[in-house]
């Protein structure tokens, strides 16, 4: 019991010792904040299969934007930088709780619990955008999701779930993402899409993804601040220093990279006023397909430190999904209300598993 606890105050130390250790000349931005927690009880019918819960904080700042993170983390050139580090703990479960002995019918019990570091590189110029990812952590019984969950269980009422004994083994969880955003649609007034590629490799998941990503509303531009709410301490001077390229050209006008200061400086402003306002309200829409090619939630990790009870054989792994997510943002200055439904679905049906994994997710963001 007491290793979970160590094991959970290690990340903790670790995220507040790289929030604080920066310097003093880097902490002019804002700071951001998102609390996101997915649950299968924020839809209409919970399903209560698969992906049951998960919940993360992450913090961002100037100062996480050092020699040490950009030597795994890469960026896009002339473009600029946002980083965030968080917790993130997730709890996958069979759609029959209430059975305490392995069904092999169904999936294996799974709970993970690591530190996440991410940067998003935007480059207006380009019209390019490239998310970097790296996860570290266990899987497992330390990861203390059986005690996570039964805890909240009996605070409710309810009994304990028993199946937990079965869960996939203790492992290493290390898990390195790389995505590229391009825009092709930036000149409608009140839609932008992105077409995207995703690649994972680590020893919880290996798979790739392309994907499309639609907004429609009143947003900001992306690549100012991504999806993070409007801050009035966000810095926009990487915009003074626009190329005049092939997709620049397309989007914004030519006195924008005017060799004359005043004018561009004055375009540019211009455009700010046009394109990062303090008020948002648009949904988002995602559709892509997935090559899977290991499933750690399924089949345990790529190194194990102990035997799973019970794993999926590779051959019942379902090697193409369907990723759809449906959601709604509102933002009102610093802060924004973000609701998203997700579904994953498998080719051919009748693979396993035997249900398809869904959930509601509700994010809290903060840019100060």
């Amino acid at each position: 019991m007491l290793k979970n606890y160590y094991f959970l105050i290690v990340l903790l130390f670790s995220t507040i010792t790289l929030t604080y250790a920066q310097d003093e000349e880097k902490t002019k931005g804002p700071v951001y904040l998102s609390i996101n927690v997915d649950e299968d009880l924020f839809l209409l019918k919970s399903t209560d299969q698969f992906y049951s819960f998960g919940a993360n904080i992450r913090v961002g700042f100037d100062g996480l934007d050092n020699n040490f993170t950009n030597s795994f983390l890469p960026k896009l050139s002339e473009s600029h930088q946002l980083f965030d580090i968080g917790i993130v703990h997730k709890m996958y479960t069979p759609r029959n709780v209430s059975m305490a002995e392995v069904d092999s019918s169904d999936i294996p019990y799974c709970g993970e619990t690591y530190l996440s570091i991410r940067h998003n590189s935007l480059s207006p110029s380009s019209g390019t955008a490239l998310m970097t990812q790296l996860d570290v952590g266990v899987v497992g019984q330390i990861s203390g999701a059986e005690k996570f969950q039964n805890g909240f269980h009996s605070a409710i009422g309810n009994g304990s779930i028993d199946g937990w004994k079965n869960q996939i083994g203790n492992g290493l969880y290390l898990n390195y993402t790389a995505t590229i955003l391009r825009s092709f649609v930036s000149n409608i007034r009140f839609a932008d899409a992105f077409l995207g590629a995703r690649g994972t490799m680590g020893t919880m998941d290996i798979s790739f993804e392309g994907f499309v990503y639609l907004r429609l509303g009143l947003f900001n531009d992306y690549f100012i601040n991504a999806d993070r709410p409007y801050s009035k301490k966000s810095d926009t001077s990487y915009m003074n220093r626009l190329k005049g390229k092939g997709f620049a050209k397309m989007k914004f006008e030519d006195v924008m990279w005017s060799e004359d200061p005043t004018l561009r400086e004055k375009a540019v402003r211009s455009w700010l006023s046009r394109n990062f306002r303090p008020y948002q309200v648009y949904m988002k829409f995602i559709s892509g397909g997935i090559l899977n090619v290991y499933d750690g939630e399924m089949q345990g990790s790529l190194i194990s430190f102990e035997h799973s009870p019970y794993t999926i054989d590779y051959d019942l792994i379902p090697k193409w999904q369907h990723r759809l997510m449906v959601g709604v943002v509102f933002n009102y200055h610093f802060g924004s209300l973000e609701y998203t439904w997700q579904r994953i679905t498998y080719q051919p049906e009748d693979n396993f598993p035997p249900y398809y994994p869904k959930w509601g997710t509700v994010d809290l963001h903060f840019n100060i």
